[in-house]
């Protein structure tokens, strides 16, 4: 059985830490530096409890969707640093009129209309352009982002341009949800568009793919079995970041035709434990996807590392059965059921 990495108690007193500051002392120090503009030393103080969770995770504010200020926790994409960022909003207090809080970096297109600094030389975000490259099968569209300023600049100083361009067009979840690579490029693609018009692409993705649909593909192993593969797509670790813990549950049945995929009473057999197991773990796991060949089905389960009654549901159904085998690993991203994409 694989190890499971689970958030150490310093993390998880840290995000408690966090959060009793805010209430004690917090929110009124970084109201008063938003609404002023005198900060002091509030950024150290807030950047070093953010450290204290994580030294990757990065915290910044901007305007709230329905507050007035949002306060932000993220793990630049990094799935890992993700559910570190999400169990820490979850643990905030109730937004007020004043603050709200975010687990990623959200939409700002506003930014369009300003100079990114900082870089060999300023870049008017308003003059890039981006060609989309969208893959209907997958659900994930490749970006090609161009700049003028790109000519004279290096590739490390692009790329950071492009992404941080993307980010601010589209938010760091939907970056996640639907970009699967990002490019840069010094020469205008032909079929690239104003920046400023990307986002429409990509709600009209969001719209066409609402509710995740089981798929089903057949393949054939080298030794001539079939195999049947069904999964959920598209897959989206992004909009369930908690369920981190991947579980295999391995069933094996007696084969019953010569291809090596169950029929008859094997395969009603399989459907009464795959159920028995459903109320079994209930909410608190997901089946992404099954394999079935020659005497053997896999489901891929996912649920919360930190949540033991779910982990243990899979265990006592494995020990009541002689056929069924379960292990775990920790596996925010998904990578485990990335080829089912």
């Amino acid at each position: 059985m694989e190890l499971v990495r689970r958030n150490s108690a310093a993390e998880t007193e840290a995000v408690g830490a966090f959060w009793r500051w805010w209430s004690v002392a917090g929110t009124g120090l970084a109201t008063a530096a938003v609404m002023t503009g005198m900060y002091a030393d509030l950024p150290e103080i807030i950047g070093a409890m953010v450290m204290a969770i994580h030294p990757k995770l990065r915290w910044e504010t901007g305007p709230g969707a329905r507050s007035r200020h949002r306060l932000c926790v993220s793990g630049g994409g990094d799935p890992r640093l993700r559910v570190l960022a999400e169990r820490w909003r979850r643990a905030a207090p109730p937004p007020t009129e004043t603050w709200e809080f975010a687990a990623a970096r959200e939409p700002r297109p506003g930014m369009l209309a300003g100079t990114l600094e900082g870089l060999e030389q300023p870049v008017d975000l308003g003059l890039a352009r981006v060609a989309v490259d969208w893959d209907e099968r997958r659900a994930l569209a490749e970006l090609t982002v161009f700049h003028p300023a790109f000519t004279g600049m290096g590739t490390h100083d692009c790329r950071q341009a492009g992404r941080l361009l993307v980010d601010w067009l589209l938010g760091e979840d939907d970056v996640q949800r639907w970009v699967g690579a990002i490019n840069v490029t010094r020469a205008d693609p032909r079929d690239s568009q104003p920046a400023a018009v990307v986002p429409e692409f990509f709600q009209a993705v969001a719209t066409r793919n609402l509710d995740p649909r089981w798929t089903m593909r057949e393949a054939t192993t080298s030794s001539g079995h079939r195999v049947i593969v069904c999964a959920l797509r598209p897959l989206r670790w992004v909009d369930h970041p908690l369920l981190d813990l991947h579980t295999a549950v391995r069933i094996s049945y007696r084969r019953t035709g010569d291809d090596g995929l169950p029929n008859g009473e094997a395969l009603i057999r399989l459907l009464h434990l795959e159920q028995g197991l459903d109320s079994l773990v209930g909410p608190r796991g997901r089946v992404l996807a099954s394999e079935t060949s020659n005497g053997l089905r896999v489901l891929h389960y996912y649920s919360d590392s930190e949540d033991q009654n779910g982990r243990g549901s899979f265990d006592r159904f494995a020990r009541s059965r002689q056929d069924v085998q379960v292990t775990h690993a920790y596996d925010p991203g998904w990578s485990r059921v990335q080829k089912f994409i």
